[in-house]
């Protein structure tokens, strides 16, 4: 056990480095700006939600209710931004306007909205007793926010923008709570638009990504030895671990490039150098370690299934009786969901032939499926060139099925 949590430690060493490079000299006015000064600097409005779930996470939400130039159109329809594993809202406006997927967005006159899963850095509260110190807090997955936090989002949105429908995107983890919601709640399809998916991930069999490969090779009740039961890269360690690396990054560059590659795969899309420093200022944006292990639970069944609670007692006591979790199945998501989704050739975790079978299974569903040969994992929301080669394309199928 010590062997292998020292190699582990290292490896965690490098996951934070991949979420700093150093920009001592020459940094962006918004390195030490929080998200909303960020937005507002820009020259976009923004509000702040608080959102309580059924079960009672309050999660928080940003709003850019319009863009620079159409204040006074009315009727816009909402969009909800889900950010994906590990992250939070502020990957959607890490690039400058014109960039960012979110400025683009209020700027073609949709209402965004950035959601914010349960557990990370903006959704730590909750409602009494619960307290965020407390192992009860910490104990969910993707479960819970494909059961709880996908509806409380949603019917929040629509209550507060008076809309019947909206449209939904999600990246990574933020596709895997909306295929799960969909699929066992029958009535999320009806109050969407569209479903746009940005390196879907559902089973992951075939998965390549080194983090949660190493993470599989551990035992659930080592998983929680080694980390205990509250969260993933607690904050306080993480802005540690910031500072280290961010000396670290500025004196090797091909240091931080090669930490990049090894969460995200090799490619040859590439991130807005200058915009880094501002980014390891946000991330990681931080999650519980069940979720984690739920995660490295997918790569060893292989399965779209629920957290294994570890016995069959647990397991019982979750799943109404039965020993093992349920399976999602994507069959039982409404066949008039419009879906469209975005994968890349060089994303070790949304592989390239998992979301082959991903696309197989939705069938007639998917009306628009792009593969970027070059995009790895990060890539759909932070590369340079996404406003170019990809976004174009996800505001047509939007439009196409907003009309």
């Amino acid at each position: 056990v010590a062997m292998r949590s020292a190699t582990l430690v290292f490896l965690l060493l490098a996951v934070l480095g991949s979420f700093v490079v150093a920009g001592v000299a020459g940094q962006s006015p918004d390195t030490f700006l929080n998200i909303t000064q960020i937005i507002s600097r820009k020259g976009y409005p923004v509000e702040t939600h608080k959102i309580t779930t059924e079960d009672g996470y309050i999660l928080t939400a940003f709003r850019i209710p319009y863009g620079r130039t159409n204040q006074h159109k009315t009727n816009k329809i909402p969009v909800i931004l889900q950010h994906g594993l590990l992250d939070s809202s502020f990957t959607w406006v890490l690039n400058e306007p014109g960039e960012s997927l979110s400025y683009i967005l209020a700027d073609n006159n949709y209402d965004v909205w950035l959601t914010n899963s349960r557990g990370n850095k903006y959704s730590t509260n909750h409602m009494p007793p619960i307290h965020p110190n407390s192992t009860a807090f910490w104990s969910f997955s993707w479960d819970q926010m494909a059961k709880y936090d996908v509806p409380a989002n949603i019917h929040y949105i629509l209550s507060t923008t008076h809309h019947s429908k909206l449209v939904y995107v999600g990246h990574s983890q933020g596709t895997t709570q909306m295929f799960a919601s969909l699929a066992s709640n029958p009535s999320i399809a009806p109050l969407l638009y569209c479903y746009a998916g940005f390196g879907p991930v559902v089973s992951i069999p075939n998965q390549r990504n080194k983090v949660i490969t190493f993470l599989s090779d551990i035992d659930l009740l080592e998983f929680f030895i080694i980390f205990g039961f509250h969260d993933f890269l607690p904050p306080t360690q993480s802005h540690m671990w910031k500072r280290v690396f961010a000396e670290f990054c500025y004196e090797c560059e091909s240091c931080c490039a090669n930490v990049i590659e090894l969460i995200c795969g090799k490619h040859n899309a590439a991130f807005n150098d200058s915009r880094m420093p501002v980014m390891a200022t946000h991330e990681p944006g931080g999650t519980s370690v069940q979720n984690m292990a739920h995660w490295s639970q997918m790569s060893k069944s292989g399965l779209f299934q629920a957290y294994n609670y570890g016995s069959k007692k647990e397991n019982e006591k979750h799943y109404n009786g039965s020993h093992t979790p349920p399976v999602y199945e994507l069959d039982k998501i409404s066949e008039s969901l419009p879906i469209g989704l975005w994968s890349g050739g060089e994303d070790s975790l949304a592989d390239p032939i998992d979301v082959k079978l991903l696309v197989k299974a939705l069938g007639s569903r998917v009306k628009k499926w792009e593969m970027l040969e070059d995009y790895a994992h990060l890539d759909f929301a932070w590369a340079v060139d996404a406003h170019r080669r990809m976004y174009p394309q996800v505001l047509e199928f939007i439009s196409e099925y907003t009309k």
